[in-house]
């Protein structure tokens, strides 16, 4: 993970609220790389199939808690993971880059303000209220700025 859910509260890119799994296939699609397949939890496959039409995803395990989930056995996931990637090798001509209109306008949102006084005193982004700040770019690279 490059992000912190006791840190952080919300994140949008042109107004949309996006997880780390969207961020990061934006900065992919930067590049030319296109999202075809996640692992991960429950959660994840719910992003990826909000995000990506088509997308292989396998959901290894099913958060129970706030620190606790339940997991499928390791060999069962590894098993479910390999005829994904096989699957999702045959998506790659079908899958385009993720890529968004710009401006690009990143919206973050803390939890608390304290948070985004500190990135504030780095003066890259914007102070929108006590808790989110704001910064336009055309660059994806720009998806953190401090």
């Amino acid at each position: 993970h490059t992000q912190s859910s006791a840190t952080w509260y919300d994140y949008k890119i042109n107004g949309r609220s996006m997880g780390e799994l969207a961020q990061w296939a934006f900065v992919a699609g930067h590049f030319g790389i296109p999202l075809v397949m996640v692992s991960g939890d429950e959660a994840a496959w719910v992003e990826a199939h909000s995000f990506f039409n088509p997308v292989k995803t396998v959901a290894v395990k099913r958060g129970t808690e706030r620190m606790r989930a339940d997991t499928l056995s390791l060999n069962l996931a590894r098993e479910h993971i390999h005829i994904a990637a096989k699957e999702a090798i045959n998506l790659i001509s079908q899958v385009k880059p993720f890529r968004l209109y710009k401006p690009y306008i990143f919206e973050l949102t803390f939890m608390r303000a304290d948070f985004a006084d500190e990135i504030m005193k780095q003066g890259k982004v914007e102070r929108i209220d006590a808790r989110k700040v704001r910064w336009v770019s055309d660059s994806p690279l720009d998806l953190f700025p401090w």
